[in-house]
């Protein structure tokens, strides 16, 4: 289904005239207009190089590697394993594509293949804000308005497959405006969008959502009626059915999204953003730049609509805060450009340009990280001696934050805790909570757990309690990490 729109829908129409009855531009407007942006894009490029180039140090990293390991070595999509014997929560994988893949890197390349992958993830989510905007902006608008919305994507920028769901809004939300505002491009494109998006990563129903609510705003600005109507409401459900319903995973991939809002209170990237951050100014000034333009200007129920979608993730959490900056973007595009005046077309030679930086940073990349990217994080040299001569199965108590490096780093052991909510029952992530927190009861909870060891910053209130508490003796210690051996008789108890 090709949907498109009379020429009234839209004041910004790509042209290829030059100012003056042809004449040539005056080299300040050359510099304006075309060296400084596309020397900011130029840029762009190379934060992202200089960010994947470093060390490995987000310990999510390391979690999705030991899983996809998993998978790769016998784990069945719909029934998964466990990577602790303490999280018994009979789970649905929701990123295994990409686990699979980081996993494949690190058996061929190591570290420093997962990092070139991590720089393939950057330019690819900077590129596509590139292409998006550039399609709707000259370039004086897209490139600053890519330097926004990556600022507010900033920090959930790393090695972990949300950063496909930040590409994925970006398509889908562009793939709507171009249909809203003339393209000939089928609509149907969505469904297998949406299909190996719901294998990469949890956050795909948010794009049968943009979807649903694109498909309402055509149908409130009379862009479509009668049948044709019906066939474009059904595109987003008919997406939502195919990603839920036919990928390896299978049925339960549906309700399995339902489960996020019940765990969110245990995670600091589900509770509301803080407006203070620069990601957050910077998206709040995306957004209030295109309301203006759209109060002064006018704007169709499509663009309110998205606008208002977009605002809606901007509060609900931290982790939708990117989502609204990708999904503004080529929104904020086509109405910036509403103020400049036509968008000149993307020639050859720009698309050559941008996509060859492209091209480079990832050579330079793959150069870079087996120089800087071949190592693990550091850790005192006590730590792996201790750990290997640990009988395999043996439970430890560790924070959270250690425990994506420690299962990916000692797989033969039980470390209880990780930052991967999925693997555990609300009741233990409650009780997690509790422990970490050192809520009444904590060290009743810690006493059921029987941990032969515990692996603890000393500054936090956990490790603190643990080393005051009686009983509890040091085996080794650091300044950034003790380990600790539990009262005699716990293990027996437990047991």
């Amino acid at each position: 289904m090709a949907i498109t729109t009379d020429s009234t829908a839209t004041d910004v129409v790509a042209t290829d005239a030059v100012p003056e009855s042809g004449a040539s531009p005056s080299l300040v407007t050359l510099i304006a207009r075309t060296v400084v942006p596309l020397a900011m894009i130029a840029v762009v490029f190379v934060v992202m190089v200089r960010t994947a180039a470093a060390p490995l140090s987000n310990p999510d990293t390391f979690f999705h590697l030991r899983f996809g390991r998993e998978f790769l070595d016998g784990w069945s999509l719909r029934h998964p394993g466990h990577v602790t014997s303490w999280a018994t929560a009979d789970w649905v994988p929701t990123q295994w594509l990409p686990q699979e893949l980081m996993a494949r890197f690190d058996a061929w390349f190591g570290l420093p293949g997962v990092a070139w992958l991590a720089g393939l993830q950057f330019v690819g989510l900077a590129l596509t804000f590139v292409l998006v905007a550039r399609r709707w902006a000259d370039r004086v608008v897209a490139a600053p308005l890519v330097i926004a919305a990556l600022l507010a994507c900033a920090p959930s920028i790393s090695m972990r497959p949300q950063v496909l769901s930040y590409i994925a809004t970006a398509l889908t939300a562009g793939l709507w405006l171009a249909i809203r505002y003339g393209s000939r491009r089928s609509v149907w494109w969505l469904i297998p969008l949406t299909w190996v998006w719901a294998m990469c990563h949890g956050m795909w129903p948010l794009g049968v959502i943009i979807s649903c609510v694109a498909a309402a705003g055509f149908v409130l600005d009379g862009v479509v009626r009668g049948p044709r109507a019906i066939r474009l409401a059904a595109v987003p459900v008919i997406a939502g059915l195919v990603a839920g319903l036919l990928t390896p995973v299978g049925a339960q991939l549906l309700p399995a999204v339902l489960l996020v809002n019940s765990r969110g209170q245990y995670f600091s990237e589900w509770q509301p953003p803080n407006f203070t951050m620069p990601n957050c100014l910077a998206l709040l000034a995306i957004l209030l730049v295109t309301v203006l333009v759209m109060v002064k200007r006018g704007a169709d129920w499509t663009t309110i609509a998205l606008v208002g979608l977009a605002a809606g993730f901007a509060v609900y959490s931290s982790r939708t805060v990117p989502v609204a900056a990708a999904l503004l973007v080529p929104v904020a595009a086509y109405q910036l450009q509403r103020v400049v005046g036509p968008v000149q077309r993307l020639r050859a030679a720009e698309r050559a340009f941008v996509l060859g930086a492209a091209a480079v940073s990832l050579a330079v990349l793959a150069v870079l990280v087996p120089r800087t990217s071949n190592h693990t994080p550091p850790q005192p040299d006590w730590v792996t001696s201790s750990f290997e001569e640990m009988p395999a199965g043996t439970r430890i108590l560790n924070e959270s934050v250690f425990g994506g490096y420690l299962m990916y780093r000692y797989p033969d052991l039980d470390f209880m805790f990780s930052g991967y909510g999925d693997i555990y029952t609300s009741d233990e992530l409650e009780t997690m909570s509790d422990i970490n927190e050192l809520q009444p009861g904590w060290d009743d909870a810690i006493r059921d757990a029987a941990p032969a060891y515990a692996f603890l910053d000393p500054d936090t209130p956990l490790g603190y309690a643990l080393i005051h508490s009686e009983g509890w003796t040091v085996v080794q210690d650091d300044k950034d990490v003790v380990l600790l051996a539990p009262p005699p008789g716990w293990l027996a108890a437990g047991d």
